[in-house]
């Protein structure tokens, strides 16, 4: 018996998760699919994310892979329209897309590269959020859960400019009081000392797309320290109805750190 569809069953749910064609959003998407949810896998990667729509694919739930540039407002509202049209109905989005500014501070800031992360980070999450919420009304409410990080609630000095990418997403949260009338539901995870699997590392060594993809959702991260399992873990939960009655929550997944 599948432990995922016995206390947090999301069988009937359709999943809109974006970025998921590698990372710790394939994780997640594993997680969603292993308790039931259909997929929709959102992603600039096409071949990746089509390689992930057929792994994840089955008689029991459904996937399926959108093209999705998630800074581009006009693509995003037509795409989650046809999701919703293939589907008929919407019931989770998980905002996981984006990149790392990967600049510290602010005099080291190529303006284009910081524009473009904010774009796919801050912009990207809002825009799919702002277009879902007419399909979570339609399918009678909904979960909304949002990816950013542990530094954007700490006072590390590192990194500077992503976390100020990933702190102007908590903005987010404040929406959950708005939306608590339709039954839809904000809340946001903040993973800490957790890697991401190196798909492209997989790649090589597999060779075979559908093998090292398969290979890459059962990898572990830094020993010790947390894996995507568990990331994907606080996802579930907030994306069922085991978390029916938490809205506007930020759940730190650190072991302590912070």
């Amino acid at each position: 018996m599948n432990p995922f569809t016995v206390y947090f069953p999301l069988k009937n749910k359709v999943a809109l998760i974006t970025g998921a064609a590698r990372g710790m959003a394939l994780h997640i998407a594993c997680a969603l699919s292993a308790a039931g949810a259909r997929l929709a896998i959102l992603d600039v990667r096409e071949r990746e994310g089509c390689a992930v729509a057929g792994l994840l694919g089955s008689e029991q739930s459904e996937a399926k892979f959108w093209r999705l540039d998630v800074s581009d407002g006009t693509a995003v509202q037509a795409t989650i329209a046809a999701v919703e049209a293939h589907f008929g109905r919407i019931d989770i989005l998980v905002n996981s897309a984006g990149v790392d500014a990967d600049l510290p501070f602010v005099h080291g800031l190529p303006l284009r590269q910081w524009e473009r992360a904010m774009q796919l980070n801050v912009y990207g999450s809002i825009l799919c959020s702002k277009h879902v919420l007419g399909a979570m009304e339609r399918a009678g409410g909904g979960s909304i859960v949002n990816v950013l990080s542990l530094f954007c609630m700490s006072d590390e000095r590192q990194d500077a400019a992503d976390h100020a990418l990933k702190a102007a997403l908590r903005m987010a949260n404040l929406n959950a009081m708005r939306y608590a009338a339709l039954n839809i539901r904000v809340n946001s995870i903040h993973p800490g000392l957790l890697r991401p699997p190196a798909l492209a590392a997989a790649k090589r060594e597999q060779g075979d797309l559908t093998q090292a993809l398969s290979d890459t959702a059962q990898l572990r991260m830094l020993a010790g320290k947390g894996c995507a399992t568990d990331v994907a873990a606080a996802i579930l939960y907030l994306a069922s109805d085991a978390s029916r009655f938490v809205s506007g929550s930020e759940l730190v997944i650190d072991a302590g750190y912070e």
